[in-house]
């Protein structure tokens, strides 16, 4: 196990563990024919209500496994198929009659892999985690029929069930957590393991501390609840691979699991769009709270940085992976190729564009680590940051945001084509230490009508963060504007902007206005 690792995972490779049955199900590459056998209500049944359990029979190889197991349809946006396509599918084999399993698992899942051409991903992103000594579920292959429909090929991956909680935490009990689509950790997650479904004291605490105003007292308190040793080596890897729909880039696909004494673990899950960028960012500040907390603490973000340096070996070298792809590869052939050639065909094609993906990454990673974390905004003498390069966002289709000149002077345009509430911006972001700060800008209106309400009245500028307590309307000459706000965290990337809310009208925004002042 990588020393880089907390000492409360365990990812169940130990030497005494060899014979566990799970491990050897997956090590073993083989690629089963899984046949569910459903009557025809148990079928209208799944499309009718396909996140229903229904049952049916599994039989493994033209042999009955079980007569009785829980089936249900799975996914989320963009991998969710009705029952009549290619629907993914949850196998729970304890649903029924207890203490039945399947290889040693009472739940694993058949993912359709619709986002992933290759199907290897998912497979790929756990040889990682677990290369790096991180807990991640196993993942196989299966060809999958119901009936005498032929689905062909299928990811099989375990389930985050009692068996992989303890093989992967040992004495395991406390709650396991389902992120959910798009939800952070303040939302109320589904419970998918758990002693008392009611009692979600452990993330109920984690997440009152990303909410304390105070970031000393805020990171105080998520590092008493949630494992940091763990998570910085769990961001880094999300972040090596890629995986840009997981947690610490956009707060999805992801198990929370808190041990009944102990800190918080998160657990990969959903990696089926892996390295598609070769040149994303390692250091973004992103959305998620506590990946924003590691990024907005100098010492959280430096212990991130050195993670991702030890980190760094796991890729390489990178002809050990490709030839770990090939292995794989060629069982997934030997399927494909007799069903349809020219699938097979295609099915290499998208394989060997992974591995030249993937040798782009293991490359481009190097120079990113070299580089290091991104430098605050530098300031003139004066405390001066001119504001460029603003970015529109619009508010529905009518929304019209140019460039445009005016009275002789260059500007930012915001309006609409039709009446009604609308809200649309021109937006900045900067990376800002702790500090007092001002926003300037030099605006005029025409034709406005403001939304009566309490976030800022019709065009103004505002610190994401904060709503506005002023702002023009009706018809203007070219006013000057300000927003003060803090950042408090050791540095934190801000977004500012230009915002329009009214139900009619124009502003325009003076470009050569628009700067950052220290106030202190």
């Amino acid at each position: 196990m990588c020393s880089c690792c907390s000492p409360t995972l365990r990812a169940g490779d130990s030497p005494a563990k060899t014979t566990d049955e799970i491990v050897a199900y997956f090590d073993s590459g083989k690629i089963p024919v899984l046949k569910i056998v459903l009557s025809a209500e148990k079928q209208d049944s799944l499309r009718k209500n396909p996140r229903e359990y229904v049952a049916g029979s599994l039989h493994e190889d033209g042999q009955l496994r079980f007569a009785s197991i829980g089936i249900k349809l799975k996914g989320s946006a963009g991998s969710f198929q009705e029952f009549d396509d290619l629907p993914g599918l949850t196998l729970n084999v304890d649903k029924y009659k207890k203490g039945q399993r399947f290889h040693g698992m009472k739940k694993f899942h058949l993912n359709n892999s619709a986002q992933d051409a290759t199907l290897l991903n998912e497979w790929l992103g756990s040889e990682f985690f677990r290369a790096a000594g991180y807990v991640a579920p196993r993942v196989g292959h299966a060809r999958v029929m119901i009936n005498d429909r032929d689905l062909g090929l299928y990811v099989v991956r375990e389930g985050f069930d009692s068996s992989f909680l303890h093989r992967a935490f040992p004495g395991a009990g406390g709650n396991l957590y389902d992120g959910g689509f798009i939800q952070d950790i303040d939302s109320e997650l589904e419970m998918d393991a758990g002693n008392d479904s009611n009692n979600r004291a452990d993330l109920l605490a984690l997440a009152i501390a990303c909410s304390e105003a105070d970031p000393a007292v805020r990171w105080k308190g998520i590092s008493e609840r949630l494992d940091i040793e763990a998570f910085v080596t769990f961001m880094a890897m999300e972040r090596l691979c890629g995986h840009w729909d997981g947690y610490t880039l956009n707060m999805n696909n992801y198990r929370l699991y808190f041990p009944p004494k102990g800190h918080g673990v998160f657990i990969p899950h959903g990696m089926d769009q892996l390295f598609g960028d070769p040149n994303a960012g390692l250091y973004d500040h992103a959305p998620p709270l506590l990946a924003a907390a590691v990024m907005q603490n100098d010492a959280w973000r430096d212990l991130y940085h050195e993670r991702l340096k030890k980190l760094l070996p796991v890729f390489q070298p990178i002809n050990r992976w490709h030839a770990k792809i090939d292995e794989v590869q060629r069982r997934l052939e030997a399927v494909l190729k007799p069903l349809d050639p020219e699938k097979a065909k295609a099915h290499n094609d998208r394989v060997r564009e992974l591995k030249q993906l993937l040798a782009e990454r293991a490359k481009n990673v190097v120079n990113i680590v070299k580089k290091g974390p991104n430098k605050p905004a530098t300031f003139d003498k004066s405390g001066t940051l001119a504001l460029k390069d603003w970015s529109p966002a619009p508010d529905g289709e009518d929304a019209i945001l140019e460039e445009v000149e005016i009275d002789g002077v260059p500007c930012y345009k915001v309006s609409h084509k039709k009446f009604g509430d609308h809200s649309s911006s021109w937006q900045h972001r900067v990376l800002l230490p702790r500090g007092e700060y001002r926003i300037e800008a030099r605006l005029k209106t025409e034709n406005m009508i403001p939304i009566p309400d309490n976030q800022g009245r019709g065009a103004g500028v505002r610190f994401s963060a904060n709503g506005r307590t002023d702002g023009f309307a009706g018809n203007t000459k070219w006013q000057k504007v300000s927003c003060d706000f803090s950042v408090r965290e050791d540095q934190r990337e801000v977004e500012l902007s230009l915002e329009l809310r009214a139900r009619n009208g124009s502003a325009w925004f003076d470009r050569s206005s628009l700067r950052l002042t220290q106030i202190k």
